[in-house]
């Protein structure tokens, strides 16, 4: 089988992560696909509705990339998903459902805009500070919404499909992006959802990966809330001592 060129490499997986936000809402009954949420706990389509503002964004920044041109000065993460929860909160799930398909729909023009150089070239634009234009996409468009679905099983108690997802997650993205960024990005994330289970071997054994890959990630480790259960483990101590250390960097 022929290689898969990068943009439908990218296409097949952020459809996959459309296709597993579904599957999601489909597990759910009729009351809970339905339901409103609040801003500090969010309903089954509050997900939908930020899944979607993040990758209509990522349309929007690729959109000025592709003209050489600066994205906008967003306010930060936390005030656009106030406003995208504000602006939305009210919609039925069928109407954020309708625009999410329209998003998805969207994203092949944008990426059909870069070659794979341009993907892959670090410091492809000042705006993406150490981010490559690969990882910029994958994130807002395949990582973050399975992170939040995955998020979703937990509290539901569901943790095979959790486990399920997130081990997907590392997968596919390995297979496109295996820079030592991106994959400590990625095993820190899964490290805190074994941690948030009790599973706690397994969540250092991934975190001391993922530090060995991106060492910062040890200071994010020492104040992350996910990873409380770790916190009085000398395991975990030692970690984050070395991962800290100028010889670790």
């Amino acid at each position: 089988m022929a290689p898969k060129d990068i943009q439908t490499h990218l296409m097949g997986l952020i459809r996959k992560s459309h296709r597993l936000e579904l599957e999601y809402l489909n597990s759910l009954s009729d009351g809970a696909r339905t339901a409103n949420g609040t801003f500090e706990e969010w309903a089954a389509k509050d997900r939908i509705s930020h899944n979607t503002y993040w990758r209509r964004r990522c349309i929007e920044t690729l959109s000025y990339l592709s003209r050489d041109q600066n994205p906008p000065e967003y306010p930060t993460y936390e005030e656009c998903n106030r406003q995208n929860f504000d602006e939305t909160r009210e919609l039925s799930v069928q109407a954020l459902l309708r625009e999410s398909d329209q998003v998805i729909t969207a994203i092949p023009m944008a990426l059909e805009r870069f070659s794979e150089e341009d993907f892959r070239k670090q410091g492809f634009h000042p705006s993406l500070k150490t981010n490559t234009l690969l990882w910029y996409t994958l994130h807002n468009c395949y990582q973050h919404p399975l992170y939040h679905i995955s998020e979703a099983y937990l509290q539901l108690g569901n943790l095979k499909k959790m486990n399920e997802v997130q081990d997907l997650l590392i997968e596919d993205v390995a297979g496109i992006d295996n820079s030592p960024y991106v994959l400590g990005t990625v095993l820190y994330d899964r490290a805190c959802f074994y941690a948030m289970v009790g599973a706690v071997d397994q969540a250092l054994e991934l975190l001391q990966k993922s530090i060995n890959y991106r060492p910062d990630v040890a200071a994010w480790a020492s104040e992350d809330p996910d990873l409380v259960s770790l916190h009085e483990d000398t395991r975990f101590q030692q970690m984050i001592v070395n991962g800290e250390s100028p010889a670790a960097s």
